[in-house]
C-alpha cells in the first residue's frame, strides 16, 4: 500500500493520550491514528448514507411512486403465475 507523509499539530495533552493508546494497542502511533481515523470515517460514512436514505424515504412523492411502482409490481407478478398455470 503506497502511504504518504503528513505533519499535523496537535496540542501536546492530545499527543500524549495518543501516544498511550498507542502503547496500550501495541501499535505505532502512526499505524493507531490510521486505524482510529478509518474508523471514524466510516462512522461518518455509514451516517451520511442513512441520512440520504432517511430524506428520499420521507419524501410524500417518492412514496407514493414507490407504492404505485410495487403495486404495479405485483399486479405483473400474479398476471405471470396465472400464464404459468396449466
Amino acid at each position: 500500500m503506497s502511504v504518504q507523509k503528513i505533519a499535523i499539530t496537535v496540542p501536546p495533552p492530545f499527543l500524549k493520550r495518543v501516544d498511550e493508546w498507542a502503547e496500550k494497542m501495541g501499535k505505532s502511533r502512526s499505524r493507531f491514528i490510521v486505524e482510529e481515523l478509518d474508523n471514524r470515517l466510516r462512522i461518518l460514512e455509514d451516517e451520511e448514507i442513512t441520512s440520504k436514505y432517511n430524506e428520499v424515504c420521507s419524501d410524500p412523492d417518492a412514496s407514493a411512486y414507490d407504492h404505485e411502482l410495487a403495486e404495479e409490481m405485483f399486479g405483473m407478478s400474479a398476471v405471470r403465475e396465472e400464464e404459468e398455470k396449466w
